[in-house]
């Protein structure tokens, strides 16, 4: 008996010091506990197989709050003379460098900034481009690998569909410039100041041994979260072109797509320097991300990746992460508009097209942006190779508003011509043949209507020949041209696109508007040390008084001849 009281004392002991091992809350509400374990053990049995999709409102948007925003001497984007010097480690610098030759990744390091004075220490520094960087990599594949910018794998039929649109677009992209570069004589070569491994029209090389020259990515707010300079968490400094350090042509693009009215970036001409080296004349942007989308009003940003396409992947919101990022927003929506945009465009017929396309975005911006490019011959927007462009979902309309960026390419990007609008011309100043046929190899941009007479080399079908994809009214799906493919082939839409032109033209070109802008961005240019800003105004001045006053063919207006008077191709 005394053996068994001795047991159960044992027992009880042991009872109690595991009793004990638990937290006092778990065992005060160890009946809650329990019903929660059950629920969800039931929720696993039952609904395992089911996928939950989050419906978010309007109402529960949040903004990224600036919680330290460094004031600064002045406004750094009030058109004056500005300074930027940056320090950082040689050797954080030069891992980085490897990595980004290696992988393609571009990774951000630790430096301090001052910036008219202002010291701002332990911000982000990274590269920023993909075709820009290409001389940086060395190997033609652009950044990312696998001969795409960006890289990423994804799986599925939905991304084999992706990557061959995006892949088909940057070899079209890789073949224009190889053309470019074979027919070029010596001496054109040499006053278009030596490409080298650059990429597109007016590129420049790029030297890991210039780190003053390079393209960079400044976030304030990378190591500091919440951290602001004047309200801008990011600011992007431009690479120069053949003819410009301060890519005086984009500084001008700048300045026309805001006196239009239409969203752009703010920006400024400034001198650069890095850890104490000679200082150069650069541009510099108020980069778009999520607190200059909190700035801009009540929607989502959303950004075109350079190696995405405009292709319907399906409702899975994760084949659309090589396509789009989404800027601001994230947890309280998702890329939900952009599918629905998406589908509406490559599987609605004619008829819904026309009727409906102002449900899922603004049709009159949209003509007015279309007319915008072509009138700068900018060879690069939304159906370039890069795929230029971010749409903006106003939370208040419902619809969308496609926005520019990353116009250094516009008015042929001052290398030497270039296409208007993604299609007039050969790029980079290539003149087709005699014969009136494209030069051997050359593949005409998306949309793209040769001029008449023309002929594409042997084996290649004209544009809009050829079997036509299920949907999408007989247009081509491929690219991020699908949208303009559609719109442009309405015809009350294309001539809502005419009108726009006409307009822009008499506002801007016809008034002296743009004469004027450009002569106050030269005046700007110089100040900042850029010595050949003068010459490059004047190549401008001639591109601007040489802009034909309606659509020429070759800009994504299908079968319109367009009477230009004595104009000629900028």
């Amino acid at each position: 008996m005394a053996m068994s009281d001795e047991g159960s004392e044992g027992r009880l002991r042991r009872s109690r010091r595991l009793r004990h091992r638990v937290p006092v809350r778990l065992r005060q509400h160890w009946r809650t506990a329990a019903v929660v374990c059950a629920a969800l053990l039931a929720l696993v049995l039952f609904l395992g197989e089911a996928r939950v999709r989050p419906y978010i409102t309007s109402e529960l948007v949040s903004r990224d709050v600036v919680t330290e925003n460094v004031e600064g001497e002045g406004d750094l984007f009030d058109g004056g003379e500005h300074t930027i010097e940056v320090t950082f480690n040689e050797a954080e610098y030069a891992d980085m460098m490897e990595t980004f030759r290696e992988e393609g990744e571009k990774e951000f390091i630790s430096a301090d900034i001052i910036i008219d004075g202002t010291v701002v220490d332990d911000v982000g520094l990274r590269l920023k481009g993909n075709s820009t960087l290409m001389s940086l990599r060395g190997d033609g594949t652009g950044a990312g690998g696998a001969g795409m910018p960006g890289g990423g794998t994804q799986g599925g039929e939905a991304a084999q569909r992706q990557g061959e649109a995006a892949q088909a677009q940057q070899e079209r992209a890789q073949q224009q410039e190889q053309t470019r570069r074979d027919t070029a004589t010596e001496e054109g070569a040499a006053e278009d100041g030596g490409m080298g491994g650059g990429f597109g029209p007016g590129a420049v090389t790029l030297s890991e041994d210039e780190p003053e020259r390079l393209p960079w990515l400044i976030s304030f707010e990378e190591f500091v979260p919440g951290r602001a300079y004047q309200g801008h968490t990011e600011i992007a400094l431009r690479p120069a072109t053949s003819t410009s350090d301060t890519a005086l042509n984009e500084a001008l693009a700048l300045d026309l797509t805001a006196a239009d009215g239409q969203t752009t970036q703010d920006h400024t001409f400034t001198s650069f320097a890095v850890n104490g080296g000679e200082a150069v004349p650069r541009l510099v942007l108020d980069h778009p991300d999520a607190s200059w989308a909190s700035r801009y009003g009540n929607g989502i940003l959303y950004k075109g990746r350079a190696e995405g396409s405009f292709a319907y992947l399906g409702g899975d919101p994760t084949e659309y992460e090589e396509s789009f990022k989404q800027i601001n927003g994230e947890g309280t929506h998702d890329l939900q508009p952009v599918m629905d945009l998406l589908r509406f465009v490559e599987e609605s017929d004619d008829e819904e097209f026309a009727r409906e396309l102002d449900e899922h975005l603004d049709a009159e911006s949209f003509a007015r942006y279309l007319a915008l490019q072509d009138l700068m011959s900018n060879s690069d927007g939304m159906d370039g190779p890069g795929n230029n462009y971010y749409l903006w979902y106003d939370l208040d309309q419902d619809r969308f508003t496609v926005l520019s960026w990353d116009l250094n390419l516009s008015f042929g990007g001052m290398g030497g011509g270039g296409g208007r609008g993604g299609g007039g011309g050969a790029p980079g100043g290539t003149e087709p043949s005699e014969e009136g046929t494209a030069p051997e190899g050359m593949q005409p941009p998306e949309g793209m209507e040769l001029p008449q007479g023309a002929r594409p080399p042997e084996g290649m079908p004209m544009p809009g020949e050829g079997e036509a994809p299920e949907g999408g009214g007989g247009m081509s799906m491929g690219g991020s041209g699908a949208l303009k493919e559609r719109f442009l082939a309405n015809e009350d839409f294309h001539q809502l696109y005419e009108q726009a032109y006409a307009d822009l033209h008499s506002a801007l070109v016809e008034s002296g508007t743009a004469a004027e802008l450009l002569e106050s961005a030269v005046s700007r240019a110089e100040a900042a040390g850029d010595g050949g800003a003068a010459a490059a105004g004047e190549q401008l001045a001639e591109r601007i008084a040489a802009i034909p006053r309606t659509p020429q063919e070759g800009t994504g207006t299908p079968g319109q001849d367009g009477d230009t008077g004595d104009q000629s191709e900028p």
